[in-house]
This record gives structure tokens, sequence and C-alpha cells, in this order.
């Protein structure tokens, strides 16, 4: 049996190939995710370790280089004319061919800036439903029966059914969780055909 699943507009960042994103690319797309991604905390989206690496894979993307540096040089770069690397240098040729290097420049800026302080959002550019998938996916308290039972709500309250779902079943990270599966799954809308979901299947 499979469940509804909201298909929101940044539905693709959990699953798709970053690289050939278009939506990802739009200037008031890459504005909503750094202002959500600044109100849930970049520190506490990335983990230390990964930090202090030098080198790190995102979503299949290695990159040979540590985190802070490549931003520290992505800034430096930015107003350089003409810029010396070829690596900087077709980095910004593609952003600015793609018009979206001045709202890629200021994330880098203010990326950098997180090494001092929290960064202040800007509360009409953050995507509420986007923030609540983040603060279910990584958080950083400790899971209780009342929380994950408020994540459930959540993503149903969202049309995230497939996603509710595969809390109760398919999640190992809620496995431990004492709640009522089947009177919990009876209140999740059917579909005909599965369509993804946020919250996969993360058992196998």
């Amino acid at each position: 049996m499979n469940y509804k699943e909201t298909k929101t507009s940044f539905f693709d960042l959990a699953h798709n190939d970053w690289t050939t994103n278009q939506w990802l690319r739009k200037p008031e797309n890459l504005k909503m995710i750094h202002e959500t991604i600044k109100k849930f905390g970049y520190l506490d989206l990335i983990p230390s370790d990964f930090l202090a690496s030098k080198d790190f894979l995102i979503r299949d993307i290695y990159i040979k280089r540590n985190f802070y540096q490549l931003f520290d040089s992505l800034e430096i770069t930015y107003n350089q004319d003409p810029i010396k690397s070829k690596y900087y240098r077709e980095f910004w040729l593609r952003r600015k061919n793609e018009n979206n290097d001045s709202i890629v420049f200021t994330i880098v800026r203010e990326i950098n800036s997180t090494k001092d302080s929290k960064l202040v959002y800007c509360p009409k550019f953050v995507n509420d439903t986007l923030y609540d998938l983040l603060r279910i996916q990584f958080r950083s308290d400790s899971l209780t029966n009342r929380k994950a039972k408020n994540d459930f709500e959540t993503l149903k309250h969202y049309g995230f059914h497939q996603s509710a779902y595969n809390l109760l079943f398919e999640r190992a990270d809620y496995f431990g969780i004492n709640w009522n599966i089947d009177s919990l799954k009876s209140t999740l809308d059917t579909t005909s055909t599965y369509r993804g979901a946020w919250f996969e299947d993360n058992t196998k």
C-alpha cells in the first residue's frame, strides 16, 4: 500500500542530483533555502568533523578541499579580475551564466561568518515546511515518544503521509518508540501509486 506525499517545490533537494537541478539555480530559491538554513543553524546542519576534514562529500559530489578553505577562497576570488585559479574562475563563470552569482556570493560570505556567530535570518524568506523537515531530519536532541509523535503529526500536517508511514515502519531511529502504530497508520491517506518520500526507508 502506498501513501500520499506532498510534492513541494523543493522536494527534489532530498534525493535528486543537485548538479542538474534547475530549480536550485534560481536566485529566489537559493535565497529561501539559505534563510531557512540560517534559522535552523548552519553549524547544526554540518558536522564538526565534516568542517575539519581536508576534503568532503556532499550528495555524491566529492570536493578535494577543506570546507572553510573552499568558502574563503570563493569569497576572495569573486571580485578578482581576472581570477587566476582555474577552479574558482570556472565556478564563478558558471554562476554568472546562471544569473545567480550575487546570491551565491552572499551565501558564501555569510557561511564564512558562521565561524564567529549564528547568522540572523529574515523571517519573510523562511520556508516553514522545509524548516520543520530539517528539524526532524537533523535533530540534535534525544528522540522521545512525545517528540516522535510530534514528528509524525508534523509530517501528516504538511501532507507527507508516505514519510509519516516510513517513520512508523521504515526508519531505524524510530524503532524504539512506544506508539500505537496501527492507530496512527489508519490516519494516513493512501494512493494507488508510489511517488517517493522525503523520508525514505533507511533500514536496508
